[in-house]
């Protein structure tokens, strides 16, 4: 008998909930633009790498890796990713923050702490990159600093480039100078 009398309070009790419940409103919090939605697939201890015919092209890590297939878009935090040449040298490096990769388009956007180290000895430090994969351009909309390898730099508001390093444009430049003392850390 009492635990016929338990089964009826915990039904009532299911019932409530249940009834008090507006999933109307429930649906149109889950269409709402504020609304972030969780990742779809995530990894913590994130490693990728790449291969083309017979040697390695990019190895990237990460500690924390989010895919979000709705908005076809990658989410990486704490990033180191190289590129190789053909002969297994460090094309070149790059490390940041946290980096958003739009799967579509594959433009990505690197923030806080970016470093880009490339093959010529060339050093950018900013706080946010971005990478037209489609034009193969590099972009920083933020104050820039460029150390080259005999170790002059370069400052400026921001900066456009190829993904090489090479040829590089900086605007409202402002100092030029020997490297003295330690810039971002890397």
């Amino acid at each position: 008998m009492m635990k016929l009398y338990k089964a009826i309070i915990n039904f009532i009790i299911i019932f409530i909930i249940i009834s008090c419940t507006n999933f109307k409103t429930l649906e149109r919090r889950a269409n709402d633009t504020n609304f972030v939605a969780p990742p779809d697939m995530e990894f913590f201890g994130f490693r990728y790498e790449s291969f083309d015919t017979n040697f390695k092209r990019v190895e990237l890590f990460a500690t924390n890796a989010k895919f979000y297939e709705k908005n076809k878009d990658i989410q990486l935090y704490d990033t180191r990713s190289y590129t190789y040449q053909a002969d297994g040298t460090v094309a070149a490096r790059v490390s940041g923050q946290f980096l958003t990769v739009n799967q579509n388009t594959l433009f990505t956007e690197i923030y806080t702490n970016v470093v880009v180290k490339s093959s010529n000895n060339t050093t950018l430090y900013s706080e946010h990159i971005q990478y037209d994969n489609s034009n193969r351009f590099l972009k920083s909309p933020v104050p820039i600093k460029v150390i080259q390898e005999d170790g002059s730099w370069l400052t400026g508001s921001s900066l456009e480039s190829d993904l090489g390093l090479e040829f590089i444009t900086i605007y409202d430049e402002v100092d030029e100078g020997n490297n003295i003392g330690v810039p971002i850390a890397e």
